[in-house]
Formats: C-alpha cells, sequence, structure tokens
C-alpha cells in the first residue's frame, strides 16, 4: 500500500554533491552545529519496500556508523521529530541542476540538523552529508516531471518525496553499499573534514592486490554496459584488456559477501550523476574506499572504467 508522507523538507541548501558521498564536518557554518550533531540521535528512513529488508539495513548501520546514537523509523514518524533539537536524520531528496538549456534531477540520500533559528517561528537546517544514488529510468524521468511540473513549493515537495519513498529505484542503493557509504560519513565528520567536488582517490596498499584478487560488480553494472553500444578508446590507441578477476553477482549475494564479518571482497560501484559518472571500489573488510575516479561529461559505464582501475595498479606496483 503507498503511504502519504506528512513531513516537508526543504531543497538542499546550495550544497550540489559532486562526488559520490560528500560531507561537510569543516564548513564554517557547520562547526558549532557538527558538535550538536554528536549529541542527537540518527533517525534514519528507508523506501517503503526497505522495510522487508529492515534488520540487513539495521545490520549495516550497526556495523559503520558510530558518532552517533540511531533508529530506524518509517518516513511518516518524521514528522514527530522534525521540531526536536535532539535528533538528526536521514531522508531522501532531489534537485535540480542546469547545465545550458538542460535540467538533470539528481537523487540524494541526505543527513540533516534541525536547529532554532534566531528568527521566532523558524528553524535552521544544516546539511552534513549526502550520497548520491543512481535512479532508473522510470524514477529519473518521474523527478524531472515533477520538477518541472507547475504547483506551490510545497506541494511540489510533498509529491516528490511521496514518489522517492514509494515509486522510485536507485540502482546503486542496498544494506551492503550503505554500509560503505556510511563508513565515509562517519569517518570524515568524527574528524571534522570536508569532502565535495569530483574527490578522486586511490589506497596504494589495497587496489593492487586487485591483481590477484577477484573484483566484486553488481548484476546492474553488466545489464547497464550491455544496452550500450560499443565505445572506442579515449585515446583512440588499443589498449590491454581488464584480464584481472571479475565477478558478477545479484544484490542478494553481495549483499550477503559484504556484511559477513569473516569474508573480505573488493566490489564496485558505479554511479551515473547528471551527465558525469563515479566509479568506487569498496573494502567490505573495513567498508573503506579504495579507490574511486570521477568522470566528467561522460555517464555511460565503459570497459575503459576497468582499463583505468588497471592502469592505477599498474601505475602502483
Amino acid at each position: 500500500m503507498k503511504k502519504m508522507l506528512v513531513l516537508m523538507m526543504l531543497a538542499l541548501p546550495g550544497l550540489l554533491a559532486h562526488a559520490q558521498v560528500s560531507y561537510f564536518g569543516n564548513e564554517a557554518s557547520n562547526s558549532e552545529k557538527l558538535r550538536v550533531l554528536k549529541t542527537t540521535t540518527t533517525l534514519f528512513t528507508l523506501q517503503y519496500k526497505d522495510y522487508a529488508e529492515q534488520e540487513k539495513f539495521k545490520e549495516a548501520i550497526k556495523k559503520t556508523w558510530t558518532i552517533t546514537p540511531y533508529k530506524i523509523i518509517k518516513p511518516e514518524e518524521l514528522a514527530r521529530y522534525d521540531t526536536l533539537s535532539n535528533y538528526s536524520f536521514f531522508y531522501f531528496d532531489a534537485y535540480p541542476e542546469k547545465a545550458d538549456t538542460i535540467t538533470n534531477a539528481n537523487v540524494v540520500y541526505t543527513l540533516k540538523l534541525v536547529t532554532p533559528s534566531d528568527k521566532p517561528k523558524q528553524k535552521e537546517e544544516s546539511v552534513f552529508a549526502t550520497i548520491t544514488l543512481f535512479p532508473d529510468v522510470y524514477t529519473e524521468l518521474t523527478v524531472k516531471k515533477t520538477i518541472d511540473k507547475p504547483g506551490s513549493r510545497k506541494s511540489l515537495k510533498r509529491d516528490m518525496l511521496n514518489m522517492l519513498y514509494n515509486n522510485s529505484r536507485f540502482v546503486n542503493w542496498s544494506p551492503g553499499f550503505l554500509a560503505g557509504y556510511l563508513k565515509q560519513i562517519n569517518d570524515g565528520l568524527l574528524l571534522a573534514q570536508n569532502r565535495e567536488i569530483d574527490y578522486q582517490f586511490y589506497n596504494k596498499v589495497r587496489l593492487p592486490a586487485l591483481a590477484k584478487e577477484t573484483l566484486y560488480v553488481p548484476e546492474y553494472v553488466r545489464e547497464i554496459f550491455s544496452s550500450q553500444s560499443a565505445k572506442f578508446p579515449r585515446n583512440n590507441s588499443i589498449q590491454e584488456p581488464y584480464n584481472y578477476k571479475l565477478k558478477f553477482l545479484p544484490f542478494k549475494e553481495l549483499d550477503s559477501l559484504i556484511l559477513t564479518d569473516d569474508v573480505n571482497i573488493k566490489y564496485l560501484i558505479y554511479t551515473q550523476r547528471s551527465n558525469d559518472k563515479i566509479i568506487s571500489v569498496y573494502d567490505s573488510k573495513d567498508d573503506k574506499i579504495i579507490y574511486q575516479k570521477f568522470y566528467f561529461q561522460s555517464p555511460v559505464f565503459e570497459m575503459n572504467d576497468l582499463i583505468d582501475i588497471k592502469r592505477t595498479i599498474k601505475s602502483i606496483k
């Protein structure tokens, strides 16, 4: 059954998340509020269909989230806590981004803190982190239609939230993936750090292990890749193929491996954001990211993306 949300959220206040996982622990405006954030209980909301796997999501959060106590609640319950100062919350949101005459829709899972304002009957909202999600075609089109349709800001936001929680699908979202996302946010905020635009990184110790170990890839990457026409190498030169070990797995099997304590795997996440893409590799040993590359105006997954990982490995060895 579809549920109607009663909570009204505001659009992200000027923070455009270009990294797949961004956090803002070193913003001048957030310094005092970061201290407040650490005293709150963080409320996690999920899409309604995700509550069938609530125990797995709880396991993922428990595995990596230590900065605050936490609780999983239903989206409609957020209205009970929205005016209380001792809670922070994760929720789904979307915002438009214009490039020339084209409007792109970006969907995010956002960590927000609400605090009292100096102005009467108002409150201040501080965004501390965003996770960029990769919506499927239907979700992306629906988000764009919702952004473009006429109506009051309040009614548009209500329609957007109802759609995101009830009728949307994100291909880079699962309990196991959430563990890796939260690990970055948790550790970054504990150190009062920022991570923002086109963050790129590789771990010189762990990444080379992929020359001998298997890189696990979610099935959606193969589905998207196989639906695309063949791409020539970017520099039109012949390159070595990615001939290290690869294994494609559906979400349930991949999540099981990621969330099992005595199983350590390295896995890839592909995120398409507007007209860009982000390729990330995580190590389930401690859920840390060991590789990330941002591709500007190159949204489609290509064999070249795997070749870039191999090239990086060979440059280290």
